[in-house]
């Protein structure tokens, strides 16, 4: 991303901020109405204080490490690689969640323009829309490539939440309905109240994908914390008016059963637009509804795109530190965005977004939402006694000093929060409950068999994969220094004149120095003999022989440096692999050898990888596990 000035990063910041965040009040609206009732905008306001005291702690953790991640990276400083994972895993959920919720109601907010339309219809619509942003991922065309479109549709939204507020207060003034059906602890109950304050939560749903954008800005770590820390308010203030405007236009009233609001019934798929359509007269419904269908269904399509380019920073830095497998986090040669991750989170969006429940996926995006946040909390008070010395250019507000360590209240406050709240998950909400330690059960078995079954790492240690390794290398690449080993057959001719093409051909277009070739002869040594002990002067005279005759052919091409080494291995493969990485090799110059004659993998007796017809175990090894690019001659016929 292009470096912006300071005032337009700011400004670009607000909008993507307001913009990321303030879409969920299109769908959280109905879902916290349906259980909160009355109680909906206090609860909101409530809600409200621990998305800005989360606000503090993402800042504080943000500004000072300037790694993307969140609570995740948060996490990884103050605790170990295995607390980082559960974090990271659960955010991942509420990605994909934020995802379906969002292109599944863009289907209702364009009734208006289409008109009622089918289960068939809405299918397609919430497909298409999966594929369009899959699209804009995978070709990399985020929207921050178009700031200025972005800046616009953020200060539309904020002129329609505003305008419905101010609309609402003047068609729908009517205060008794807000506290009508209000019985304290009876209507809501306790638990619907504390369990609608979790559900509110998801209105902030944002916080994670507005972190992994912060480090591309160009913007002063504190003027990075004031520019979010003070418009951080402006989201639960507007949030409990639209509330309020809500429960008059379209109040809680007596049921069969309970009292209920259309809001978390009829409308709960698009409960602004079911505000709207309360107004009277009927032309300013129809001219609100029309402007609600104009601004929420892009808006919440820019927030699907928005929140799918967080799933693809990631899971890459998953990916980067070993927790999910490196090919999951590969980049692509022309588009450099893990592809891969994207297509599989894609499909699992639309899974999720078929379900059509939106109080369903609410609650479970609640119980990932609560963790990852307590975490973020835990984290930040732990960094500030174990590192009370790294620089922090924001710091949270109203510290105390306790045994020497300066403790932030808001987080401490925020921590207490959110562990309740996600008690009250676990207690109050089954589904969410048992989706929520479900996937999270997964992961961990998942992520042990990885880290300790393949990658045979440390659980809580940090291992990184460099990130070169997750690009797919480009055609043109390095090859000052290549690696040829060689066998004594008639191959070895061949192999080493196509490494001395390439190393002739990297040395002509050099600006300095030249390039290497080493020519490598291995002797593999059984494990009943020394390695070093002797060894049979016929196997002696015949590495010497063919090694000379590789070096005759190699300095045929002028200006490459010719090296011969003779190396004793317990294995082959393991022995390029070595030598490699001792002379830290651009390229290894292989001749594959035949395949193994037993086929079929371990069911029909076989070993190893499942591998192509023309690949043999020693290239099949060092395919795997080579430090460099590896260059395959034909096989032989």
């Amino acid at each position: 991303m292009k470096h912006r000035s300071r005032g337009s990063a700011a400004v670009w910041l607000v909008a993507i901020t307001y913009a990321s965040v303030g879409f969920s009040i299109y769908f959280a609206l109905g879902v916290v109405a349906k259980r909160g009732l009355g109680l909906t905008p206090v609860i909101f306001l409530i809600a409200g204080l621990l998305f800005v005291l989360t606000m503090l702690t993402y800042v504080e953790g943000g500004a000072m490490l300037r790694e993307r991640g969140g609570s995740s990276a948060l996490a990884r400083y103050a605790f170990n690689e295995l607390v980082a994972f559960v974090a990271a895993w659960v955010i991942l959920l509420d990605y994909l969640i934020v995802i379906a919720l969002a292109v599944l109601t863009v289907p209702h907010y364009l009734e208006p323009i289409t008109g009622p339309l089918n289960t068939f219809w809405t299918t397609a619509i919430t497909a298409g829309i999966v594929l369009y942003i899959t699209a804009l991922n995978v070709l990399d065309i985020p929207a921050r490539r178009r700031p200025r479109a972005l800046i616009g549709l953020a200060l539309a939204d904020l002129l329609l939440q505003l305008l419905v507020i101010v609309v609402g207060l003047i068609v729908v003034l009517h205060p008794d309905r807000l506290t009508d059906q209000i019985h304290l602890f009876t209507t809501p109950s306790f638990t619907d109240a504390v369990y609608a304050t979790v559900l509110a939560m998801l209105a902030y749903a944002g916080i994670e994908a507005v972190s992994n954008l912060a480090p591309d800005l160009n913007l002063n770590p504190k003027d990075f914390g004031r520019v979010v820390v003070r418009s951080a308010w402006l989201v639960p203030v507007l949030y409990a008016g639209m509330a309020v405007v809500a429960l008059m236009a379209v109040p809680v009233v007596s049921g069969p059963v309970e009292p209920g609001t259309a809001l978390g019934g009829k409308f709960i798929e698009a409960p602004v637009l079911g505000v709207v359509s309360a107004y009277e007269p009927h032309w300013v419904a129809t001219w609100m509804r029309w402007l609600v269908a104009l601004i929420a269904a892009p808006l919440l399509v820019f927030a699907a795109n928005t929140a799918m380019l967080g799933v693809s920073r990631h899971t890459y830095t998953l990916a980067v530190n070993r927790q999910i497998p490196s090919w999951l986090g590969q980049l692509g040669r022309r588009y450099e965005v893990p592809y891969k991750a994207i297509l599989i989170c894609a499909a699992a969006v639309f899974a999720l977004a078929l379900l059509g429940n939106v109080e369903l996926l609410a609650g479970i995006y609640a119980f990932g939402a609560t963790l990852a946040i307590t975490i973020a909390h835990v984290s930040v008070i732990k960094l500030r006694r174990d590192e009370p010395d790294r620089v922090r250019p924001y710091r949270i507000p109203g510290s105390v000093n306790f045994r020497g360590t300066s403790v932030p209240l808001p987080a401490v406050a925020g921590a207490l929060l959110s562990g309740l709240a996600l008690i009250s998950v676990v207690l109050l909400h089954d589904a969410a409950r048992w989706v929520g330690l479900s996937w999270l059960l997964f992961g961990l078995v998942g992520y042990v068999i990885y880290r300790k079954g393949i990658e045979q790492v440390s659980l809580t240690k940090q291992v990184t994969v460099d990130a070169h390794a997750l690009t797919r290398p480009k055609i043109s690449v390095s090859l000052h220094n290549i690696i040829v080993p060689i066998f004594g057959t008639k191959l070895d001719d061949d192999i080493v004149s196509t490494a001395g093409r390439l190393a002739a051909d990297e040395d002509a277009g050099a600006v300095e120095g030249g390039a290497r070739l080493t020519v490598l002869y291995l002797i593999e040594v059984p494990m009943s003999l020394e390695l070093e002990g002797l060894i049979d002067e016929k196997l002696e005279a015949e590495a010497i022989r063919a090694s000379e005759r590789a070096r005759e052919v190699a300095e045929e091409y002028a200006d490459v440096e010719v090296g011969v080494e003779i190396v004793r291995t317990r294995k082959i493969g393991s022995g390029i692999i070595d030598a490699a990485r001792r002379r830290e090799a651009d390229a290894i110059v292989l001749g594959s050898e035949p395949p193994s004659p037993i086929k079929g993998g371990w069911m029909l007796g076989g070993t190893g990888d499942s591998r192509p017809e023309e690949i043999g175990p020693v290239t099949a090894y060092v395919l795997k596990r080579a430090p460099c690019r590896v260059l395959l001659t034909a096989p032989p016929t």
